[in-house]
C-alpha cells in the first residue's frame, strides 16, 4: 500500500511538469506562428501592399481595352466590393503593432509603420465604400466585438490624418537615431524614405478631400496642405523618381505583363490601348506614346507625322467591335520591346514623384498655398517622362509646346490631365478615384456599359455585412444614402 501511494504521488508530480496540458494548448495548430516577429509581419504586409499593372483596375481607368469575349472586358459591371483584402491586411498591421509593443525599445519603428499602414488601408477602403468600421474594427479577438460600428468618412479622415502626422514625427526621430527597418524590400529599411512616403501620401489624402476643403473645418485641408509646402524640412516629400514608392521585379518575380507570347510575336490583339488615354498623348504629340505603344499597322506610316499612326479603342465599344478593329490593324498594341526588355520589366509605381508634383500644383492652383504651380506642373511632366527614358531635349520641347495656362480652370484641367497621363499602368485605382473626383478626363461610355450607361461611383458593401453586422450597416446606409446601397450612390467624399 505504501509502495502504491508513493508511485501515485510520483506519477502525479511528473504529470504536473510534463504530460498534463491545458485543453487550449492541445487545440493550438502546431504549424501556426502565434508570436511572430514584427519584421516578419512587416514583410508580409509589404508583399500585400502593392497594385499590379495591366490589371482590371487599368481597364476601368480607360488606359487599355480587353477585346476577347472570353475575358471580362471593361463593362463597369461591378456591384459589391470585399472587405477581405483591406481588413485582412489591417489584421496583420494590428498584429504587428501588438507584437512590437512587447519590445518597444527594439521595435518602435514597426509601431510607427503600423500607424502609416492603418492610414493607408483605411483611406483606401473608405474611398471605395464610404463610411466604414474603424474605431471598433478588428476587435473580435481582443474584445469579442464582431459587429463594429461604422465611422463616418469625416471621422475616418480625421483619424487618418492624425496617424500620418504622428508617423511623420516618429520617423524623423528614428532617422536621427539611425534606426533601420528590417524586412523592408521597398526602401531597404531607411526611415527617411518612409518619411517622404508618409508625407506624400498625406498630400494624396488632402487632394482627395478637395470637395470638402471649404465645409469641413475639422480636417484643416487647406491649412495642412500649406504646412507641408511651407516646411520641406519637417515634411520631406517624394519629388524625384529615385524616391518613388515602387515595386521592383526580378528574374523570379517577373513583370506581370501577359500574354507571354507577346514577347515573341509582338502582336496581341486581345489587349490594346484605350482611346481615352491615347488620344490625349496623340493630340499633344507626347513622346511617351512612341515608347509605350506600337503604331496601328493599318494606319498611315508617314515618318514625318509619327503620331498619326496611333489609334486607341473606345472603352464603350463592344468587345467584338474592338477585336475586329485590332485584327484589322486599326488599334495600337503594347510595345513589348519596352515593357519587357528584361524579365524584370519596369518598376511598378504605387506612389511616385509625378503624382506629388501634380498634387502640389493642384493645391497651389486652387489657392490653398502660395507657390509656383507652373514649376510643379512642369516637374510632374518631367519626372514622368524621365521614368520612360525620354531625353531632356524632348522634354524641353514638349514643355515649350504645352505651357501652363495659369491658376485658373484651364490650368487646373492641364494639371489633372497630365496627372492622369502619369498614372498610366501604375498606382492601382488612383486614376479612377481622381477622375471620379474631378471629371477629368471624360470617360467613354457606350454599348458595352453594363451599368445603365453610367460609370459607378463606389462599391456596394459586402453581402456578408448584411448577415454579420446588419444593424450598424443599415444605420450607415441610412445616414449616407437614405438606405440605398448601390454602386451608383454618391459618397460624402465626392458630393
Amino acid at each position: 500500500m505504501k509502495y502504491f501511494k508513493s508511485t501515485l504521488i510520483l506519477l502525479l508530480f511528473g504529470c504536473s511538469f510534463s504530460s498534463c496540458k491545458k485543453i487550449t494548448d492541445l487545440q493550438k495548430d502546431p504549424a501556426a506562428v502565434y508570436n511572430p516577429a514584427p519584421k516578419l509581419l512587416f514583410t508580409g504586409i509589404l508583399m500585400r501592399s502593392y497594385d499590379a499593372p495591366w490589371s482590371e483596375d487599368h481597364r476601368d481607368n480607360q488606359y487599355m481595352t480587353q477585346n476577347e469575349a472570353y475575358y471580362a472586358g471593361q463593362p463597369y459591371g461591378w456591384t459589391t466590393g470585399s472587405f477581405e483584402t483591406p481588413y485582412g491586411i489591417l489584421r496583420d498591421v494590428y498584429r504587428m503593432e501588438i507584437e512590437a509593443a512587447k519590445t518597444p525599445e527594439l521595435s518602435a519603428a514597426y509601431m510607427t509603420m503600423a500607424k502609416f499602414f492603418k492610414a493607408y488601408f483605411f483611406a483606401r477602403t473608405t474611398e471605395m465604400f464610404g463610411d466604414i468600421p474603424l474605431t471598433e474594427a478588428l476587435q473580435g479577438e481582443s474584445a469579442g466585438n464582431f459587429a463594429p460600428k461604422y465611422n463616418t468618412q469625416l471621422e475616418v479622415y480625421q483619424q487618418v490624418l492624425s496617424w500620418l502626422e504622428e508617423a511623420n514625427n516618429e520617423l524623423a526621430n528614428l532617422k536621427e537615431k539611425g534606426n533601420i527597418l528590417d524586412g523592408d524590400f521597398f526602401y531597404n529599411g531607411k526611415p527617411e524614405q518612409w518619411q517622404k512616403l508618409v508625407n506624400s501620401f498625406k498630400l494624396r489624402v488632402l487632394i482627395s478631400l478637395s470637395k470638402r476643403a471649404d465645409d469641413s473645418p475639422a480636417l484643416r485641408v487647406k491649412e495642412r496642405f500649406a504646412e507641408v509646402l511651407a516646411n520641406p524640412t519637417k515634411y520631406p516629400l517624394i519629388l524625384e523618381n529615385r524616391d518613388n514608392f515602387q515595386l521592383l521585379y526580378n528574374n523570379i518575380n517577373t513583370y506581370p505583363l501577359w500574354p507571354t507570347d507577346g514577347v515573341i510575336i509582338k502582336k496581341d490583339v486581345r489587349n490594346t490601348f484605350g482611346a481615352t488615354y491615347l488620344n490625349i498623348l496623340k493630340t499633344l504629340q507626347d513622346p511617351r506614346l512612341l515608347i509605350q505603344a506600337l503604331p496601328a499597322s493599318a494606319m498611315s506610316s508617314d515618318p514625318t507625322r509619327p503620331f498619326d499612326a496611333f489609334n486607341g479603342g473606345k472603352t464603350g465599344d463592344l468587345q467584338s467591335t474592338l477585336l475586329k478593329q485590332a485584327a484589322d490593324g486599326q488599334l495600337s498594341m503594347i510595345n513589348f520591346d519596352y515593357w519587357l526588355a528584361s524579365p524584370s520589366g519596369v518598376p511598378s509605381i504605387q506612389l511616385g514623384a509625378s503624382e506629388v508634383q501634380f498634387a502640389l500644383a493642384e493645391g497651389i492652383n486652387r489657392g490653398w498655398a502660395s507657390g509656383d504651380a507652373a514649376v510643379r506642373f512642369q516637374s510632374g511632366i518631367s519626372q514622368s517622362m524621365l521614368f520612360y527614358g525620354v531625353s531632356q531635349d524632348k522634354i524641353n520641347l514638349f514643355l515649350q509646346a504645352n505651357p501652363y495656362k495659369g491658376n485658373n480652370a484651364e490650368g487646373l484641367k492641364q494639371i489633372l490631365t497630365q496627372k492622369y497621363v502619369a498614372f498610366f499602368e501604375n498606382s492601382g485605382k488612383q486614376a479612377f478615384f481622381e477622375q471620379r473626383r474631378t471629371g477629368v478626363p471624360v470617360f467613354d461610355i457606350g454599348p458595352s456599359n453594363a451599368n445603365n450607361n453610367q460609370i459607378p461611383k463606389r462599391w456596394a458593401y459586402p453581402k456578408t455585412e448584411y448577415s454579420t453586422n446588419e444593424t450598424y450597416l443599415k444605420e450607415a446606409l441610412q445616414r449616407q444614402f437614405n438606405g440605398s446601397d448601390t454602386q451608383n450612390d454618391i459618397i460624402w467624399l465626392i458630393k
